[in-house]
């Protein structure tokens, strides 16, 4: 079709396309061993798999890559819907997803290897489409140390929604089925102004791994506003991009947590609130809590209530737009950070918390 449009450079190129938990020896025919460095030395001695193929057309002199299959509406992660982002996409965004037979049909300068391919994130359409940008990566944040909680931070679109899970799989007895074990991630963004004065809406994510589990995978979708809501009743919008989580373990083994780490839970509000503390979900009896919330530019009336009903109201400060409180937990059950509904009366829940032994 290039062809007969005009283009006079264009072909058909075979490859790898790689799936979101894809890994160099999954990915590979002949075998490897990852775990001996000299096997991977080269290209030579690592043969993908070959399971897909796209086409490169030359464009105005730069190189651009069409993928009809993963542009398709039939493509499961489309969601029924067109993808443009693989029509014409840069060398330079395939590379995420795509490996060739051939060093030459990267189109890049310099190619990259296959290990170095492996080590990126994996990432789809939405990564590009809302304007996701790493902020201060550190490639160590994916290899976590005993307990450690996984940092990311990014840019996003001001419309993007973003949500972030964790999946482990367990597998049982060799043969026996693997079961996948998946968390929540605290996932919060706030308005912040960028270096040209404009705003931006900035994210962090924190994860942890399931107990017993050395290593999983991080998932976090992203879509707009309007997309989020109309799809998060029913499923969550399209995967952005993933990352592989790892253990490292200094101590004997057995040690560590026992029972799973939860992050405070976030209700869906009109309004743009930020947890700061406390951000786990448990909340242990007869301590005291200091609760503390990032809002918007507006003034809202907000309170912890008590799983009796008792309001704690939080005292606001305007020059930071901030809320505090030091709340004693004398009641098992939920607790709940809540809002005033303009002068209702009704009050909307904002995040809760579980007092549990």
């Amino acid at each position: 079709m290039a062809i007969a449009a005009g283009f006079r450079d264009a072909r058909v190129i075979y490859g790898y396309l790689r799936a979101p938990r894809d890994s160099i020896g999954s990915a590979c025919m002949n075998g490897i061993n990852i775990e001996n460095n000299s096997d991977v030395d080269d290209n030579d001695n690592v043969t993908l798999i070959q399971n897909h193929a796209w086409c490169c057309v030359k464009v105005e002199g730069e190189y651009r890559f069409v993928d009809c299959w993963l542009a398709s509406p039939f493509q499961p992660q489309n969601k029924n819907r067109m993808e443009p982002h693989w029509f014409l996409t840069k060398p330079t965004d395939l590379i995420y997803t795509h490996f060739p037979q051939e060093p030459v049909d990267q189109c890049l300068e310099p190619t990259i290897h296959v290990t170095t391919f492996f080590t990126l994130p994996y990432v789809w359409a939405p990564f590009f489409t809302q304007h996701i940008k790493m902020i201060r990566y550190n490639p160590n944040a994916i290899t976590l140390v005993e307990d450690q909680v996984c940092h990311l931070v990014f840019r996003v679109d001001p419309s993007a929604v973003c949500f972030a899970f964790i999946e482990a799989d367990q597998t049982n007895h060799g043969s026996e089925p693997t079961t996948t074990t998946t968390m929540r991630c605290l996932t919060q963004s706030r308005m912040a102004p960028n270096e040209n004065g404009s705003l931006e809406r900035i994210y962090k994510v924190k994860a942890v791994l399931p107990p017993g589990h050395d290593s999983g995978w991080l998932k976090i979708y992203a879509a707009s506003s309007a997309v989020a809501t109309a799809t998060a009743t029913v499923a969550l919008p399209p995967l952005a991009l993933c990352f592989h989580l790892t253990v490292q373990h200094t101590h004997h083994v057995g040690g560590g947590r026992l029972r799973p780490f939860e992050f405070v839970h976030l209700h869906p509000s009109r309004h743009e609130f930020y947890i700061r503390e406390p951000q786990c979900y448990q909340l242990y009896p007869l301590h005291t809590y200091n609760f503390f919330v990032r809002g918007d530019d507006m003034h809202h009336k907000l309170a912890i209530k008590s799983p009796g009903g008792k309001l704690y109201k939080l005292m606001y400060y305007p020059q930071e737009h901030t809320y505090d409180g030091s709340v004693k937990i004398t009641e098992m059950g939920k607790w709940s950070l809540v809002s005033l509904l303009n002068h209702t009366g009704v009050w909307s829940v904002v995040a809760t918390w579980e007092c549990r032994t």
